[in-house]
């Protein structure tokens, strides 16, 4: 019974030995560069572009006019005429009539007011003439007794010749003119008039309507020239470049507006920056200009306040950057670099990222291999598979 029992553990200590021989065997025979090849991880590279030039700032904003006013009636009266335009989106050329007020009252005092003048001149010439014939009269007195002539020196002599009713006329005659020009102007008033090319936005009062002094009449925008305000932000305001400092009124901006028909495209100028921060939003916004943009062509629609559209602004110029997926991009601006097999964490400069593009300005070279795909575990220096992109 025990010489079975140790026949047995005998037995199975050397099948084991055995089958470990085996698999010893089978291990040495593999090879070990196919089994270190099976364990490295497999990478997908792309090779940066390089550029020179100016970089394009994009951004996008709204058409609204250079100017806006309210038009306010400066007299009351009742509105008797209107012009045909006045309506919403009515367009007016400069100087053209935009509505009457009724101007009986303010034409009768003109007159009143002229009649005044006509009196004041009148008594103006009686004053002067009553001085002359005073100095005369002292002027025979002086000759008939021998005195000196003494009188204009002293406030005896002043009324002596008349004076202060001379000086009377001239302040009557200087008040009615004033009154006069006062009315001429009140009457010029009940005719309004536009400030400029443009259009109405809405209109507050309409014909036959009684208006007061300050009553609002309509709200008026110029459409000689527009601007749209291309709000800027995080690192594209660096960009911007002399832009901030100088360089307004050269530097040029495509405008793209997209409708129905399709983009319709406007080459303005960038007037300004506002320079400073916009707070909540810590955006710059950048003002665009573009001069007649109602004046439409065969194909292209007028540019219309209100419309939004994207802009594309000429940013700072660069020798030397580089364009890459932004798949390659790592948390901390860093990518992974590829050199003879080996995977490097490498930190980027980045000066823009657009859309699936990122612009880099330095820590990489169009020699470089720049992984595109993740991986699960990265170590700075540790061996890959590659294949190109």
């Amino acid at each position: 019974m025990k010489r079975g029992k140790l026949l047995f553990i005998v037995g199975v200590i050397v099948a084991g030995a055995a089958v470990l021989a085996i698999l010893r065997s089978q291990l040495r025979s593999g090879s070990p560069e196919s089994t270190s090849e099976r364990v490295l991880p497999f990478v997908t590279t792309v090779a940066p572009t390089a550029h020179e030039g100016r970089v394009t700032i994009r951004g996008n904003g709204t058409v609204r006019p250079l100017r806006e006013v309210t038009l306010i009636s400066e007299v009351s009266g009742k509105i008797t005429w209107v012009a045909d335009e006045f309506v919403s989106g009515g367009a007016f050329r400069q100087g053209q009539e935009i509505l009457r007020i009724d101007s009986t009252d303010y034409a009768n005092a003109v007159t009143v007011a002229q009649a005044e003048v006509i009196q004041r001149q009148f008594d103006l010439l009686r004053a002067e003439e009553e001085m002359a014939i005073a100095r005369q009269e002292w002027g025979l007195l002086e000759s008939r007794t021998g005195l000196q002539r003494q009188a204009d020196s002293t406030e005896l002599g002043s009324l002596v010749f008349k004076e202060p009713h001379w000086r009377a006329a001239v302040a009557q005659l200087q008040g009615a003119k004033a009154r006069l020009q006062d009315a001429e102007t009140r009457l010029k008033r009940t005719r309004i008039t536009a400030p400029y090319n443009g259009r109405l936005r809405n209109k507050g009062a309409d014909l036959g309507q009684f208006v007061g002094a300050g009553r609002v009449i309509a709200s008026f925008y110029g459409t000689d020239i527009v601007e749209i305000s291309v709000p800027i932000a995080g690192r594209d305001i660096t960009l911007l470049g002399d832009l901030l400092v100088s360089g307004a009124g050269t530097t040029h901006a495509r405008l793209v507006a997209r409708n129905a028909d399709g983009e319709h495209e406007w080459i303005g100028i960038v007037h300004r920056t506002e320079g400073t921060l916009d707070e909540s939003t810590r955006t710059l916004n950048v003002i665009v200009r573009i001069q007649k943009p109602y004046d439409s062509g065969d194909v292209r629609p007028p540019l219309l306040v209100g419309t939004f559209v994207s802009a594309y602004l000429e940013g700072r110029h660069f020798d030397q950057y580089y364009t890459l997926p932004r798949e390659t991009l790592r948390e901390g601006d860093v990518v992974w670099v590829v050199r003879d097999d080996r995977l490097y964490v490498q930190p980027i400069e980045i000066i823009q990222e657009v859309e699936d593009t990122l612009y880099v300005l330095d820590g990489i070279t169009d020699e470089d291999q720049v992984v595109s795909n993740m991986l699960n575990v990265v170590t700075d220096g540790m061996r890959v598979r590659t294949g190109v992109n």
